[in-house]
């Protein structure tokens, strides 16, 4: 495995997006455990997790996978891939804000190709993925009768009580407190 040092000259061709730089070297980003070619137009990463390879093959066999936005192995990736990628990043971060512009960037991929693409093979977009995860998250909060909605809102992501009561709504077709008077009668 041939590491290469990431000289300023390196590093400027990463940040300035070089493509002639394409054929001298990839990076890998140790927090995102992706590798790209210089010219790729994903997030800059941070100069402290970049790792340099003579070619991509160095970095797969470090454990490194090939960014879907530059395809720095000229191979096709998996869409099905693709979709578990989204959903365990969603798992992952369902209690957080998760905005598709940051999904696009972990999974180094167009916005609208990565919804067109979850939508295809799930038959939902990711955003319904996103509030089916946290709602039904919340029916296992829900059974903690010391719970308030507005803590359970929070602890699944949701900014208010108010949205969490609708979001759930739609999807369980009740309301929490309906589904909590349930849950205690069972």
């Amino acid at each position: 495995m041939s590491k290469l040092n990431l000289t300023q000259s390196r590093w400027n061709d990463i940040k300035n997006n070089n493509s002639n730089a394409d054929d001298q070297f990839i990076y890998a980003v140790k927090s995102t455990m992706i590798f790209c070619k210089p010219s790729c137009s994903a997030k800059l990463p941070v100069k402290e997790n970049v790792t340099l390879y003579n070619d991509y093959n160095d970095a797969i066999v470090a454990g490194y996978r090939p960014c879907k936005k530059c395809n720095p192995t000229g191979h096709f990736t998996d869409k099905e891939e693709w979709c578990i990628q989204i959903k365990n990043y969603i798992i992952r971060h369902y209690h957080q804000p998760v905005s598709l512009e940051e999904l696009a960037n972990h999974c180094h991929g167009s916005l609208y190709h990565l919804s067109r693409v979850f939508k295809d093979l799930e038959g939902m977009t990711i955003m319904d993925y996103l509030h089916l995860v946290r709602t039904t998250e919340a029916k296992k909060l829900l059974a903690d009768q010391t719970l308030d909605l507005n803590t359970i809102a929070l602890a699944v992501g949701y900014k208010t009580a108010s949205q969490f009561i609708k979001k759930f709504k739609l999807y369980f077709q009740l309301t929490p407190h309906k589904f909590r008077q349930q849950y205690t009668k069972l």
